[in-house]
């Protein structure tokens, strides 16, 4: 990989817990209206980068990750509010100046464990592909390099548990899955590259690494 997402320890439960809220719990407009489960949800990531150097692939490090409360959500997809978006980075440019956007994450829900594995779910939809780019050059067009977290969740038919492991195949050094209680997480890395001063491009050659997940399976293996 000649680029590399790293996740921090403390972003890592962030990232879970609020895609299983949107999946699990009714989301409510008002205290009498419908509610409603399944939903997707949409956050930032924010850290630093790093660029290539030498035999060292260029690196993002996200360190912190904050939920768009304000996007709208549905079952099929999420729709970030722009301007919130824009205002709080600015706000983190103002008063934060040691840390920077450097990416997003939106969850995948899905019915159950089939339905995931048929249409393999945790990968990015074409949507993504190309709303991914789209986000890159209107928030974020200074950044050379940004990422893409894609967080699906599914329910299994019974409570289980697993180590987290790797994604198999082409796929292993750019995400991981995991078991947990009654749910199945599955988390996938995605880049978009500022290829010139108006275009970006979205990839699929991002590695992801998250230690946290790395020191549970070693710990968990012994």
């Amino acid at each position: 990989m000649d680029k590399v997402t790293y996740i921090e320890e403390y972003v890592v439960p962030q990232l879970f817990t609020t895609a299983f809220e949107a999946y699990e719990f009714e989301h409510r407009g008002r205290e009498r209206s419908k509610g409603y489960l399944k939903l997707e949800t949409f956050g930032l990531l924010w850290g630093y980068s790093i660029p290539a150097k030498g035999n060292l692939p260029a690196r993002i490090i996200a360190t912190m990750a904050t939920v768009e409360t304000s996007a709208t959500r549905h079952e099929d997809w999420v729709q970030p509010n722009f301007d919130s978006i824009i205002a709080k980075k600015q706000f983190f440019e103002r008063y934060w100046q040691n840390i920077e956007l450097v990416g997003t994450f939106h969850s995948h829900p899905y019915e159950d464990l089939n339905e995931v594995n048929r249409i393999k779910g945790w990968q990015g939809s074409p949507g993504d592909e190309e709303f991914w780019p789209e986000f890159h050059e209107y928030v974020a067009p200074e950044q050379e390099l940004m990422t893409h977290l894609v967080i699906t969740i599914a329910r299994l038919s019974k409570r289980g548990w697993a180590i987290p492991d790797r994604l198999k195949g082409s796929e292993q050094d750019k995400g991981y899955v995991l078991t947990a209680d009654e749910r199945k997480f599955w988390l996938r890395a995605y880049a978009t590259n500022m290829m010139s001063e108006d275009e970006y491009q979205f990839s699929d050659d991002m590695g992801l690494q998250v230690p946290a997940l790395h020191d549970f399976m070693k710990w968990s293996s012994r």
